[in-house]
């Protein structure tokens, strides 16, 4: 197997992320404070909301009829979730009506509730994993003291500005992509003139399968000018974007597999809790302690897998660097052979 396939660089950084296992701790707190912070007035909200009602015990049953809870909370209490249609505006990239705004997206900071908060936090957490992608960065990048929490928070602090202004370009690009790849595709055909509903599913997922693409290439430059950083020990804005685009444009099939590979790695966990993780009935505290310490080790390694993924793109810079490796000598068997 080569040095340079795609399985050996995912295992590669897969194990430099476990050598920064500190880091990772310290990334799943910093995670664990800012859902906190998401879901605590949220809580306080839906409680409010239950406080003399029936629905607070209808909830407990095991057949418990939420379809119809949401129904009834939406109309109830619109502020606790706030304006949903324009998170499934942003799914399909339609608006209410065809002649509605341009921009599906438009409208979240006014909003109130789930919805509007929900926004403000998702750029917030973005911006924590911009600091924390950097630490890892140069720790994947050093030789030595992979572990250390001490030269770990250095590197993050040394490349925070460089990693969010990374981050942000990411964001802006993504956006874009988001903008004139998916939402004005769609604007090219009427799903009401389609003679089958399949076609129009078909076309909104090729609309979606375009837009993908676009956003993982934008995400492997961040992603491969944050691992030149971190190898180079410098923050180097220009040159490092210089660097991953020169990269991935010699190598772009195992950078996409491993984008692929190390996407499926992180939602995997996801799935896997969806169909296994225990719900909590809301009777039982110690139910409610493993219901918690599952979603965290849900978390858990889906941080390891985006630690690993910049493990692994630092590794295959490293190995592009490096050059081929040299073929062994063959010994010509009309030479003796030196014994030892």
């Amino acid at each position: 197997m080569k040095r340079d396939s795609v399985l050996v660089l995912a295992t590669r950084g897969l194990l430099s992320a476990l050598e920064t296992w500190k880091a990772l701790l310290l990334a799943l707190v910093g995670n664990l404070l800012l859902a906190y912070a998401f879901a605590h007035p949220l809580n306080a909200a839906l409680r409010q909301a239950l406080d003399r009602s029936p629905w607070a015990a209808r909830l407990s049953s095991a057949n418990a009829p939420l379809y119809e809870f949401y129904g009834e909370l939406t109309r109830a209490r619109p502020d606790v979730l706030g304006d949903l249609s324009k998170w499934d505006a942003v799914a399909t990239g339609e608006g209410d009506e065809r002649g509605g705004p341009r921009n599906p997206a438009s409208g979240f900071l006014g909003a109130t509730g789930l919805s509007g908060s929900a926004a403000g936090f998702a750029v917030l957490a973005a911006a924590l994993a911009a600091v924390f992608a950097g630490g890892f960065a140069g720790r994947f990048g050093a030789d030595k003291e992979r572990g250390s929490l001490a030269a770990f928070g250095a590197d993050a602090a040394r490349f925070a500005a460089p990693s969010l202004l990374l981050g942000a370009a990411s964001l802006v690009g993504i956006l874009a992509a988001y903008r004139w790849v998916f939402v004005e595709s769609g604007r090219l055909y009427e799903p009401e003139d389609l003679r089958y509903e399949w076609e129009a599913i078909l076309l909104l997922l090729v609309r979606l399968g375009a837009f993908l693409v676009v956003a993982a290439f934008l995400r492997l430059v961040v992603l491969y000018a944050r691992a030149a950083m971190g190898r180079a020990g410098r923050g180097n804005l220009v040159g490092a974007l210089g660097a991953s685009l020169g990269f991935l444009v010699r190598r772009p099939a195992r950078a996409l597999a491993l984008e692929i590979l190390f996407g499926a790695l992180g939602v995997l966990p996801l799935f896997v809790w969806a169909f296994v993780g225990p719900v909590w009935d809301g009777r039982e505290g110690g139910a409610l302690a493993l219901v918690v310490l599952g979603q965290q080790a849900v978390v858990l390694v889906r941080l390891a897998a985006r630690a690993g993924h910049l493990g692994a793109a630092s590794a295959f810079l490293g190995r592009a660097a490096a050059g081929p490796a040299p073929a062994p000598a063959l010994v010509s068997e009309s030479e003796p052979v030196p014994e030892p």
